[in-house]
């Protein structure tokens, strides 16, 4: 009687995990052909340069601000009304400058997003924030952009400590292929020179 009990127990036992593997299969199933597809990222095909230069950092409007930890500065500034400089300014090392590139992306398909990411490179001994103490030779921020679309990555300084001189690189990337380069040189205003 204890085996015939026992021989009972098992065989409702296996039907019951037969029944829930069967349930589980089905819901996995279930969810793969319901749950939604995420659309492929655009790829850029190319970036071409619309114009690049300086700009008055304390006039350009910030329209969001996001949280970036690879940024020198630990956020990204959106943009708006950036207006570039035309003459540049004599001494570009200074608070209250800034710099960038304004471009166009073309790829497939048009208006399709595609991720991107900007990388300041900075010249030596780098900027050093006091806010985390971390000394950055590169500043990087990941960004969102639609095919077609013209888009503006620059740098501001905003404090003191941001500001160094030498050959400031940008570059913008989308995943392992280099799609823009360009350089700026930030200095002091030149001495003036003794009149004979």
């Amino acid at each position: 009687m204890c085996s015939r009990y026992g021989d009972e127990m098992f065989a409702g036992l296996r039907l019951r995990v037969r029944t829930v593997a069967n349930t589980l299969a089905a819901l996995a199933l279930l969810g793969a052909h319901t749950a939604p597809t995420r659309a492929a990222e655009a790829r850029v095909e190319r970036i071409d340069l619309v114009a690049a230069g300086f700009y008055d950092a304390a006039a350009a409007h910030v329209v969001r601000a996001t949280a970036a930890p690879g940024a020198a500065g630990g956020k990204s500034n959106d943009l708006a009304d950036v207006a570039l400089m035309n003459p540049p300014p004599a001494a570009t090392a200074r608070v209250g400058i800034g710099f960038g590139v304004r471009f166009r992306t073309s790829g497939e398909p048009r208006g399709g997003q595609a991720t991107l990411r900007s990388v300041w490179k900075i010249p030596a001994p780098g900027i050093h924030n006091p806010g985390n103490d971390n000394t950055y030779r590169a500043s990087v921020v990941d960004f969102t952009t639609a095919i077609g679309s013209v888009q503006w990555r620059g740098y501001g300084f905003d404090q003191p400590w941001e500001v160094v001189p030498g050959t400031w690189t940008i570059e913008i990337w989308q995943g392992d292929r280099k799609l823009l380069e360009h350089s700026f040189t930030i200095g002091a205003e030149p001495a003036p020179t003794a009149k004979d």
